[in-house]
């Protein structure tokens, strides 16, 4: 199964009832309490996913620059979210939120960082810091260390600078097209256990390369421990239906483009 545009499943953990629904409009978990009372709860939260934070160059491509901000844009749209009186959140308040409704602030917004490109360091970490917006970085391990991509001691710094650290698979591979068990294992589980063996804290948040998924992926990261999984769907920016299909939108280096998606 290619996708889950369309198809709807349900599935059970302890009192919980999750629905599963791609392309969704809002945030709802539907959670059974111990009077067998439903209770649904809705929340919209502009999840704003980051790839390259770095100048243009020289040469720069269509679709290169579709994932870079440069950093005076990048700066421009923090101090909009700080002006306009949008409260950054993370993913434990998301997470809160699902599991027993506890409030979150007024006009949340989140940010996330895809990739783990060394760019975000340079340029983002220190403007994050600025504006006091904690940043979610989504990294996968194949690339740590490698040119242009963060390292370990990067990535501690910044945790020690109030960021959040999330996995995003081993190899970055598109999910839905592993067939095999114990190579969907290692992109999902072995990729976590390399991060807190080399970050020494707790890793318990996923995002689906290219926002790829199905059932069988699904199942593994809900099995795994993980408490969240981000996707990519564009067009939204409020999330789906449970917390292992929260949606975000992809952020460029249009500042008027950004203003209409955080404010819909």
């Amino acid at each position: 199964m290619k996708s889950m545009k369309n198809k709807i499943f349900l599935l059970y953990m302890p009192f919980l009832f999750v629905p599963l629904l791609t392309y969704a409009q809002t945030t709802t978990l539907i959670t059974k309490n111990s009077n067998a009372t439903t209770t649904e709860r809705i929340a919209h939260v502009p999840i704003l996913i980051y790839h390259s934070v770095r100048p243009y160059y020289p040469g720069i491509t269509n679709l290169v620059k579709e994932y870079t901000v440069p950093p005076d844009i990048f700066e421009d749209q923090l101090k909009y979210l700080r002006d306009n009186g949008y409260t950054p959140v993370t993913l434990d308040n998301l997470s809160h939120f699902f599991a027993d409704g506890t409030s979150l602030p007024p006009k949340p917004v989140m940010i996330t960082l895809d990739d783990g490109w060394e760019n975000q360091y340079v340029y983002a970490f220190p403007l994050l810091k600025k504006y006091k917006f904690p940043g979610i970085f989504y990294v996968y391990p194949g690339a740590i260390g490698k040119k242009h991509f963060l390292t370990y001691p990067e990535i501690k710094e910044m945790i020690a600078g109030g960021m959040f650290i999330a996995d995003h698979t081993q190899t970055h591979p598109e999910l839905t097209k592993i067939s095999q068990t114990l190579e969907l294992k290692k992109e999902i589980v072995d990729s976590r256990e390399i991060l807190e063996k080399e970050l020494g804290v707790p890793i318990r948040d996923f995002a689906y390369p290219f926002g790829a998924y199905n059932y069988q992926c699904i199942k593994m990261v809900m099995q795994s421990g993980y408490r969240t999984a981000r996707t990519v769907h564009g067009g939204l920016v409020e999330n789906s239906l449970a917390p292992y299909t929260i949606d975000g939108i992809i952020i460029t280096g249009d500042f008027n483009r950004f203003v209409s998606w955080v404010n819909k």
